[in-house]
């Protein structure tokens, strides 16, 4: 395991939003660097676990109560339903992205564990998918055994170009 503690940045100053800044051990550090392959956390580590789900889902729906997840013409999902919610799409824009961008550039996945989470299983999904649906079926099926789970919304850093990340499968 490569350690990424090297990677803080000089400012901590800003605070994270929903869960406050000690739920993100990551704020702060340079998400480029952290996903980076000649310094990072390998891309097998960005994960995230049970826990995590949970939280996130109280974190998206901070997120509705406050306005930052919104509906939209092309999401008109219900702010009181707690059984689908909005769509990835709106997630990832409404929550991800601007979290992780205040944090420093990284995945939610590394700005919850900055040094990675070893990895037992990948998750799909449908971007048009509910979250609440999405983490709720996570949730219920998450293997016993398993410690982190690699799933696309929370382990690529959305604010960042991938492309490189992505052209060489390993």
């Amino acid at each position: 395991l490569r350690t990424v503690s090297t990677i803080v940045s000089a400012s901590k100053t800003k605070d994270a939003r929903g869960g406050g800044r000690a739920a993100y051990p990551g704020w702060g550090m340079d998400g480029r660097r952290m996903h980076s392959k000649a310094h990072g956390v390998p891309p097998d580590r960005w994960c995230i676990t049970k826990e995590d789900f949970r939280f996130l889902k109280a974190e998206i729906q901070a997120a509705i109560r406050d306005g930052r997840i919104r509906p939209t013409s092309l999401n008109p999902f219900d702010p009181n339903d707690r059984t689908v919610g909005p769509s990835m799409y709106s997630v990832v824009a409404g929550f991800i992205k601007p979290i992780t961008a205040d944090a420093g550039g990284m995945s939610w996945a590394l700005l919850r564990h900055p040094e990675g989470c070893p990895c037992a299983m990948f998750i799909t999904h449908c971007w048009a998918e509910g979250a609440f649906e999405f983490i709720d079926k996570v949730l219920w099926s998450w293997p016993m055994s398993a410690k982190g789970a690699w799933c696309c919304i929370v382990a690529n850093p959305q604010n960042l170009d991938i492309g490189e990340l992505v052209r060489e499968p390993r």
